[in-house]
């Protein structure tokens, strides 16, 4: 039976060209794609669909949100990630929110056919260093203080303090993750707090340090 899947990533020329990869194997067919979280719901509604793919950073809403949503609506739909983000920082992430897999863009023309293969069977799909990685840091975590942003930030609040990084302000990150400017202004306190920041400056500074370092 063709395995019916779902694309959501903001950007269509990437759409198309995952969704005719994807296509060339007769075991799976792609049903619906999707710029953003909200469009990619009401899609969900109206069709079956055994695999969301889905990006990290959406044209509308979050795509870690956006996961937890899609885990929470129906927990049998396979999720796997294709993003440009730091697989390091995230892939961990992803897997808690409820997805099965996290693939870079750079690798999806000639991993994703095996990544979808792995998650459909009931597998989670890594790159060996990324779970390498997981494994190591699970088993020294014990040893030493956390200190990272992405060791001691929640979710929401590492969206949150990466598009401060990007020069995003306060009015402009609320419409991206579709919450109120106030709420964003909390999430700001409280990564000041965890961070050890007094200033809103130095936060800015640190983010945008943060996000140098781990965006494509």
């Amino acid at each position: 039976m063709t395995a019916k899947i779902m694309i959501v990533d903001d950007h269509p020329i990437f759409r198309a060209g995952l969704a005719n990869l994807i296509s060339c194997d007769q075991r799976y067919e792609v049903v619906a794609e999707a710029a953003g979280a909200t469009e990619a719901m009401g899609l969900l509604k109206k069709e079956a669909v055994q695999l969301v793919i889905v990006d990290l950073t959406l044209a509308e809403g979050s795509g870690l949100q956006l996961i937890k949503r899609i885990h929470s609506y129906q927990p049998s739909i396979k999720i796997l990630v294709a993003s440009m983000h730091d697989d390091m920082v995230y892939a961990e992430r992803v897997l808690r929110a409820g997805a099965h897999g996290y693939i870079n863009k750079e690798q999806a023309a000639s991993k994703v056919i095996n990544a979808i293969e792995d998650v459909l069977r009931g597998s989670i799909y890594l790159h060996s260093d990324v779970a390498s990685h997981i494994v190591q840091r699970r088993t020294h975590s014990a040893d030493r203080r956390p200190e990272r942003p992405e060791e001691i930030l929640s979710d929401r609040e590492l969206e949150v303090f990466t598009l401060l990084g990007k020069g995003f302000s306060s009015k402009e990150i609320a419409d991206q993750l579709c919450l109120s400017p106030k709420t964003v202004d909390s999430h700001r306190d409280h990564i000041k707090k965890k961070l050890g920041v007094s200033k809103n400056s130095v936060l800015i500074q640190r983010a945008v340090a943060w996000t140098f370092k781990t965006s494509p």
